[in-house]
């Protein structure tokens, strides 16, 4: 009847609205969680790059008392 099929459009409207906002939703949390591992990776890189340089720095050092005495 007229009325059930007004009632199905309503909510398909409803369904498509919703879906809209989940969309929004997922956008916005992939927006955060890249901007958070971003800096994330970049504080782990820092650490590995400072802990790298101390054992350069270790090793550097090491080889000159092995040789120089």
């Amino acid at each position: 009847s007229m009325s059930d099929e007004i009632k199905n459009k309503l909510e398909i409207t409803e369904m498509k609205g919703e879906l809209k906002l989940l969309n929004q939703k997922i956008d916005t949390i992939k927006s955060n969680d890249l901007w958070h591992m971003e800096k994330a990776i970049n504080s782990i890189q820092k650490i590995i790059w400072t802990v790298g340089v101390m054992v350069f720095a270790q090793f550097v050092w090491l080889i000159k008392t092995v040789f120089m005495g």
